[in-house]
C-alpha cells in the first residue's frame, strides 16, 4: 500500500503545536516561585512622586491606606494614582512627619476623597502647609489620631498595621546628629504584616530612630523595606538590617536630586545585606504584593542593574 504524503499546511500545522507546546511548558518550567497576580492580596504602591513619599495599600479585602502624599506639586499627581487603583475613600491616612516633602499633597488628597482617620506624628511645625493641612482634617471632622508605639490598626483578613515609633507619652527622641532634624526621628514608623509577610515603612526615620525601635525589643523581621530618608546615608544602618533581614528594600527619590540620595553609602550596607534594591527615580511605581506567604515585586519598568546600585553625589548637605 503506497502511504500518504503529508501535505504542507499539515505539516505546518503540526510545528505551530509542538512550538506553542514547547513555550507554555518554558513559561511554566520558568514561571518566579510565589508569583502571584497583581490583583487580589495585599497591595502595596509606592508612588512615583519625585523627591518625596508617597505609599498606597490596598488590602485584601479592599480597604485602603495613604502613607504620606508628596511634595506640592505632586497632589495632582497622588489622586490621579489613587483613582488608577481604584480609590474611592480611604479607610486611614498616615503622615509619617510634617515635612512638605510628606504632607504637600496631603490637603488636596482630603479635599478629593473621603477620610475615616488620620494618623500624625504628633511632630507639629510652624509651616502654612502644616497649618492648612490641620485646618483641612478639623473642617473634614476626619478621626484625628496620635501615633504612639504599641498602636495597632487591624485591616481584613488578618492584614494589620503596628506603630513601632514614635515612644508616645511625651517620649520624643530630641538628640539627633547634628544638621538632623528632630521631625525626622520621630517619623511614624510602621510595620505592616499579613500571614507571614510583613514590611516595614519608615518615613524619613534615621539611625537614632532605629536604634530606638531595636533597644524596645520590637518585632521588626520583615521581607520588605521602605528605605528611611530616601536613602539618606544617615539612615538604614548595619544594625537595623541585621535585626530586620529584609530581602527587598524600596526606595522613593527623584532623579538628580540636589541632596544626593539615594547615597553610595546606604546602598553598599543594602548591597552587603543582600537586599534587592528598587527606585523610583529609576523603575517609577513599584508594587509590592503578597498573598501573605510569597511577596513579589513588580516595577514600572525595569532598569540596568549597574545603575541601581550606584548612588548620587550631594550638590546640597542633606
Amino acid at each position: 500500500m503506497r502511504r500518504k504524503k503529508r501535505t504542507p499546511i499539515g505539516i505546518t500545522l503540526v510545528a505551530i503545536i509542538v512550538i506553542l507546546a514547547g513555550y507554555f511548558l518554558r513559561q511554566w518550567i520558568t514561571k518566579p516561585p510565589g508569583e502571584i497576580p497583581i490583583t487580589g492580596g495585599l497591595q502595596v504602591y509606592m508612588l512615583d512622586v519625585g523627591q518625596g513619599d508617597s505609599l498606597l495599600i490596598v488590602s485584601p479585602g479592599g480597604k485602603h491606606v495613604l502613607i504620606d502624599a508628596g511634595i506640592p506639586q505632586a497632589g495632582d499627581e497622588v489622586v490621579a494614582a489613587l483613582q488608577k487603583h481604584g480609590v474611592q475613600s480611604l479607610d486611614l491616612v498616615v503622615a509619617t512627619h510634617p515635612h512638605a516633602d510628606h504632607i504637600g499633597g496631603m490637603k488636596r488628597v482630603l479635599d478629593t476623597f473621603p477620610v475615616a482617620k488620620f494618623l500624625d506624628s504628633g511632630q507639629e511645625h510652624p509651616t502654612a502647609t502644616y497649618e492648612r493641612l490641620i485646618k483641612a482634617i478639623k473642617d473634614k471632622g476626619i478621626q484625628f489620631i496620635e501615633a504612639k508605639k504599641g498602636m495597632s490598626f487591624d485591616l481584613d483578613s488578618g492584614a494589620k498595621f503596628e506603630v513601632l515609633n514614635p515612644m508616645g507619652n511625651g517620649k520624643w527622641i530630641t538628640e539627633v546628629r547634628t544638621g538632623g532634624s528632630v521631625e525626622n526621628a520621630n517619623s511614624v514608623v510602621l510595620r505592616l504584616s499579613f500571614g507571614d509577610f510583613a514590611m516595614i515603612f519608615t518615613g524619613d526615620a534615621e539611625a537614632e530612630t532605629e536604634a530606638e525601635i531595636i533597644r524596645a525589643n520590637e518585632n521588626v523581621r520583615a521581607q520588605v523595606l521602605k528605605v528611611g530618608h530616601h536613602g539618606a546615608r544617615y539612615a538604614t544602618s548595619n544594625e537595623f538590617l541585621r535585626a530586620m533581614q529584609p530581602q527587598a528594600a524600596i526606595i522613593s527619590n527623584g532623579a538628580d536630586n540636589k541632596y544626593g540620595h539615594p547615597t553610595q553609602e546606604t546602598l553598599d550596607r543594602l548591597r552587603q545585606s543582600n537586599v534587592e534594591v528598587y527606585r523610583t527615580d529609576l523603575n517609577g511605581e513599584i508594587a509590592v504584593i503578597s498573598d501573605g506567604k510569597n511577596f513579589q515585586v513588580k516595577p514600572a519598568r525595569s532598569t540596568d542593574v549597574a545603575a541601581m546600585w550606584q548612588g548620587r553625589k550631594p550638590v546640597k548637605s542633606e
